[in-house]
Formats: structure tokens, C-alpha cells, sequence
């Protein structure tokens, strides 16, 4: 029966209402598809993989660009900021002394012009305080000898005064003394003769007179050269060594004075000269930088080379591109000059094969531009920490930039040429290995799925190094048997937060159990809420609760319970049969008909589940090659 003739046998009435008989149309197909839709299988289909002894190749297999081992970078050397009058375009071929970048000089000629200005000046001020420190030692000079000398002749009037002055004076005025008394006694015996002859009439009242006056002169001289003696020895003695000392001691603090102002005139003096010797030689070292400055306005080629424009790696950084008219900072980088010699490629090794990768390891290059060749390297340098560019898209992803050097000689390729870098770690012989997905945790413990008699039992192995696609197993298996490629799922023993103890550790290592909380009883029908849903009706609400009874084990309002949710890890354990880390047309089928078989067994409950898997389905079709092989 086709669909013309069904719509024929419709009633009237509906074949009348082309919407409607569309509509019953469709329905009506929907259920003769559903109802010859062939039932589910209730198994999955079972692939092994047969353990061989063989040669085992650990290697690492990464992308990065091809780059000169060594190569001259050109950096503006100009201060602050300049812009770019000319550059010379990238990919052009320069030989030493050619022109690469001139930058805008009009700013750097203006000052050194203004440099050379100062720099003048502050030579004629270095004269100028040379020739004052000259003057100023001149006069210090001067001073020095006028305090000096008044000191010695203070000392030589204080010992003159001490050794003969004052023995003169002395002497002078005990002389005097002793002549007074001896014209005393003459003027006396003349007085007293006179007086006799006058009182026998031979001598007159006058001479008498006379005699006698000269005796009472002579006697006031001889009071007054006693009286003189006497306040010499009493007191100007004392008074002319006072003086004479006093005179030597200010003679002395003058010429500690003189000395103490001399030599901080002097200092003065030279500080300044010092002071004006510093300021020319920062102006001739300013006029200096102006004329580097002005020369680095003009960057000329070092050596012979291939030009390469420098780009940030920050996806963040604010620098301007290089081109002309650009504005560039002091020291940033404009253009290399690649050694093309001797070349090198960078890749980025992850955290899980950093620790195999170490200087010296043998490594092949094959370029994207050259894929029919091959090229043999060596590792020359592991990062010793991550690298931070990369974490900025996701801040997981830890990376460590190794340098793999290429020793044979290639053809003319210039840098940034994609490559492949395949870096050999070891080859072991004569190794049992598996596929990487055969291997599991089971128990906390790692376990491959040995197949016996129909049946799969867990069979603890030790395994040692591996690759992107097999890993060596050094006990546990033997050479004959059989492994699963995609171990069972069990729910029960499998801990889906990928915790580190297994759940019999856990329970031994408990040390803080916190009280238990009986939690409110939720709708009739359905157990205490483990996570607490969202409340509102929406269908994305509805949806989430669900997600959220899905996580937590409880059964949905459709009856059985939901089971654990699958993540893209584990679903490649056990549907990527080939080993190659993505599913193709034929392992997609599989995984829907498992899926479809758990549907078939949940009546309404497991629809929630299918639509579920069919979005799991959907994120592996999509992630392509981007999802991981290990």
C-alpha cells in the first residue's frame, strides 16, 4: 500500500481538508515505521585486540613553524618614540650596509642642536669657576702669610719682653734709684757744709737756701724711682707678659681662623668647579645619546640577510604593526635577519609527554611545503617551565616549548613554514603492547579486560611507556591473549568525578564525617531529593532538573532511573574500536544501536537518556580532529 492509495480510503470529509489529511498522513507513516523498525539488540557488538610481542616506538608527534637557529633582531634605538618614514618590504633580500628603516630625525636634529648650545655654555662656566678657585687660592695664600707673620711677631715681642725688656726696665729703674740716693747724700753733704760756713759767716743765706732746696729734690727724685721700681716689679711686669701672651694667643686663633675660612672658601670654591665640571660631562654626554639618537634614525643592515618583520606573540600587546607611518617604541623590535644556515622548529610538548622529552633525542622534520621529504633533527632545549601564551585560551592546557634543531641541509625554504616534528623517545623490542584505550581503572587499580570462554574478567597489569595510539605492557598479559578495545562500563566501580582514592581508601582514610541531614520528602512518588531541582515549569528548567536527578541517581518522573552520564572519554573507551582516537561512520552506528538498546528496555524513562546520548553523539561529531588521541 502505497501513500496514494491510503489517502484515497480516507473518508471524504478529510480528504475535503488537504491540512488535515497531511497531517494523518504523516502520523500514519511515523507508525507503520515504528512498527516495522527491526527491535534492538539487547548486547553491543564485542571488539578485541590479540596481544603481540613486536618492536614498540614511543615517539611525540607535534605541529610549530620552521625558524633560524640564530638570527639578528633590529630594534629602534631611538629614545621615546619615532615614527617609520621608511621601511624596507618584508621578504627582500638586503646585504650589509643596505638601508632598512629610517625614522623621523627632525625631532633628534633639533636637539642636538640645542645640546651643542648648552654643552658651550657649561664649558665657559667650567672656566669661568677654574680661574675663581685660582683667584680665591691666591687670596687664601695672601692671608695666611699676613696671620702667620703677625703670629711670629707676637711670639718674638712676648720672648724679647721675657729675655731682656724686662731685666732693662729693671736695671733702668734700680739705676735710677741708686742715683737718687747718691745725689741725695751729695746735695745732703753739700746742705749740711753750707750750712756750717754760713753759720761762720762764709757762706750765704742764699746757697744755704739752694743747698737745701737740691735736697729736697733729690730726695721726691729718689721717692719717685723707688715708687717706679717698685710698680715695675709689682705690676707692669705682669701687665707687659699679659699683654705679650694675649698678643700671641689672638695672633694664634687668627691664623686657625684665616686657615679654617681659607679652606672652606677653597671648598666652595672647588665644589663649584667640580659642579661645573659634572654639568659639562652630562652635557657632553647628553649631546652624546642626541647624536646616537639622531644616527639611529637610520638603521642600516648588519649583515647579509633575508628581512622578516617582527610580530607579537601576545594577543594582548598594543604595539602598532610595522609599516611605514607607524609609530614604534625605544628598544621594540622591527626586523630579524634570520642565519637561514642553520634552522630550528619550535613545538609545544603537553605536560603528559614533557617528562619523556629530553636534549639529545633524535627527532624527523617534514615540512607542509615539502611532505614527500623528510628531515632529521635533534632535540636541543626543553622549556623548564609552561608556557604562559598558551594558557590564555585555556588555562589548563600546560605546554612546554622545545627546540628540535634540524642537522641535514634543506633546500632554499625560508622561515615560517609550518612543520611536523617527530620526536623519538626509544624503540623498545621485542614489547607486548595494547592499544591505550584497553587499559583501565578498575578498583584503583589498572586492569585490561582479558576475553575467556565468551566472558571478559579484569586482569591487573603494569604497564611503561606508550605513544599516541599503544601503550607497553610490561606484566600481566601474555603474548596470546585477548583484550577488549572497549572495556564494560560499570557504573557500580567506576567513579565518574575521576576521584584519586578508590572507593575502599576512601572509606578507610574518612576522618571527618559530618552528622547525616535527613532532607524533605519530595512529591509522592518520587525519593528524598539528592540535589536540590530549579524551581519553575519552563521545558529548559524541566530539562536541567532532569540533568540534575540524571547526576544525582534518582529516578525521573518517567520511572526507572537514569543511570551515569556518559563524557566524551569514556565513550571513546568503548566505542573507538581501530584505536585511531575518533569515531567513524561504522563505531557512531554502534554506539547509537547501544544506545537504542538501553532505550528499548526504559520505556519512557529512557527517552530523557537517548536524547541525552544523541547530544553526546553530536558534541564527538563535532569536535573532529580536535579531540584528543590519548
Amino acid at each position: 500500500m502505497n501513500l496514494n492509495t491510503f489517502i484515497q480510503k480516507l473518508p471524504p470529509a478529510v480528504r475535503r481538508r488537504p491540512v488535515l489529511s497531511g497531517v494523518v498522513a504523516v502520523a500514519c507513516l511515523l507508525l507503520v515505521i515504528w512498527v516495522l523498525k527491526p527491535a534492538p539488540t539487547s548486547g553491543t557488538a564485542t571488539a578485541y585486540h590479540t596481544v603481540q610481542r613486536g618492536d614498540f616506538t614511543v615517539s611525540v608527534v607535534e605541529g610549530g613553524t620552521l625558524a633560524a637557529v640564530r638570527e639578528i633582531s633590529i630594534r629602534n634605538e631611538v629614545e621615546g618614540t619615532a615614527r617609520i618614514i621608511y621601511i624596507v618590504p618584508e621578504g627582500n633580500y638586503v646585504k650589509k650596509g643596505d638601508l632598512l628603516v629610517e625614522l623621523d630625525s627632525a625631532q633628534a636634529q633639533d636637539q642636538v642642536n640645542l645640546q651643542q648650545i648648552n654643552l658651550e655654555k657649561a664649558r665657559f662656566a667650567v672656566e669661568q669657576a677654574r680661574a675663581q678657585l685660582e683667584i680665591q687660592r691666591s687670596a687664601t695664600n695672601s692671608d695666611y702669610l699676613a696671620a702667620d707673620l703677625k703670629l711670629k711677631l707676637a711670639r718674638i715681642d712676648l720672648e724679647k719682653y721675657e729675655q731682656g725688656q724686662r731685666m732693662v726696665d729693671t736695671v733702668e729703674a734700680s739705676n735710677k734709684v741708686v742715683q737718687a740716693e747718691a745725689q741725695l747724700n751729695v746735695n745732703y753733704d753739700n746742705y749740711r757744709n753750707s750750712t756750717n760756713l754760713a753759720a761762720k759767716g762764709y757762706e750765704t743765706k742764699q746757697k744755704v737756701d739752694g743747698d737745701r732746696l737740691a735736697v729736697l729734690n733729690t730726695a721726691n727724685a729718689l721717692i719717685v724711682a723707688s715708687n717706679t721700681l717698685w710698680m715695675l716689679e709689682k705690676f707692669d711686669v705682669a701687665k707687659q707678659m699679659a699683654k705679650y701672651n694675649a698678643d700671641v694667643q689672638q695672633a694664634e686663633q687668627e691664623l686657625d681662623r684665616v686657615i679654617s675660612q681659607n679652606q672652606r672658601k677653597m671648598a666652595q670654591y672647588g665644589a663649584d668647579l667640580i659642579a661645573q665640571q659634572n654639568t659639562l660631562a652630562l652635557s657632553e654626554e647628553k649631546l652624546r645619546r642626541d647624536k646616537k639618537n639622531l644616527a639611529a634614525s637610520r638603521i642600516e643592515a648588519p649583515q647579509d640577510g633575508l628581512v622578516v618583520y617582527q610580530v607579537s606573540d601576545s594577543h594582548f600587546s598594543s604595539e602598532s604593526l610595522i609599516e611605514g607611518g607607524a609609530v614604534v617604541r625605544n628598544r621594540q623590535e622591527l626586523i630579524k635577519l634570520p642565519d637561514l644556515s642553520r634552522m630550528k622548529v619550535t613545538v609545544k610538548v603537553h605536560e603528559s609527554h614533557i617528562n619523556m622529552i629530553r636534549p639529545g633525542l633524535p627527532a624527523y622534520v617534514m615540512l607542509d611545503s615539502m611532505p614527500d621529504e623528510r628531515f632529521r633533527g635533534m632535540v636541543e632545549r626543553v622549556a623548564p617551565l609552561p608556557d604562559t601564551q598558551a594558557r590564555w585560551g585555556n588555562p589548563n592546557l600546560k605546554v612546554y616549548n622545545t627546540e628540535v634543531h634540524i642537522t641535514d641541509t634543506l633546500p632554499n625554504i625560508k622561515p615560517g613554514v609550518s612543520a611536523k616534528v617527530e620526536i623519538i623517545v626509544t624503540n623498545i623490542s621485542a614489547a607486548l603492547s595494547v592499544p591505550i584505550q584497553s587499559i583501565t581503572t578498575h578498583k584503583g587499580k589498572q586492569v585490561a579486560y582479558v576475553v575467556r570462554a565468551g566472558k571478559s574478567d579484569p586482569r591487573p597489569v603494569e604497564v611503561g611507556m606508550f605513544n599516541t595510539k599503544f601503550i607497553e605492557v610490561t606484566k600481566g598479559l601474555n603474548v596470546g591473549d585477548r583484550v577488549l578495545l572497549s572495556p564494560p562500563l560499570e557504573a557500580q566501580e567506576k567513579d565518574l568525578e575521576d576521584a584519586v582514592l578508590a572507593e575502599g581508601e576512601k572509606a578507610k582514610a574518612a576522618t571527618n564525617v559530618p552528622p547525616r541531614v535527613t532532607p524533605p520528602a519530595g512529591p509522592p512518588g518520587e525519593s528524598p531529593a539528592l540535589v536540590e531541582p530549579v524551581a519553575g515549569g519552563g521545558p529548559d528548567v524541566q530539562d536541567d532538573n532532569s540533568r540534575r536527578r540524571e547526576l544525582a541517581g534518582r529516578p525521573g518522573r518517567g520511572g526507572t532511573n537514569a543511570g551515569p552520564r556518559l563524557d566524551r572519554k569514556e565513550l571513546l573507551k568503548r566505542f573507538d574500536k581501530n584505536g585511531d582516537g575518533e569515531l567513524d561512520e561504522e563505531e557512531l552506528a554502534a554506539m547509537r544501536q547501544s544506545f537504542g538498546g538501553d532505550r528499548g528496555g526504559q520505556g519512557k524513562g529512557g527517552g530523557r537518556r537517548s536524547e541525552r546520548s544523541d547530544s553526546d553523539n553530536g558534541a564527538i561529531r563535532s569536535s573532529g580532529t580536535d579531540m584528543p588521541k590519548s
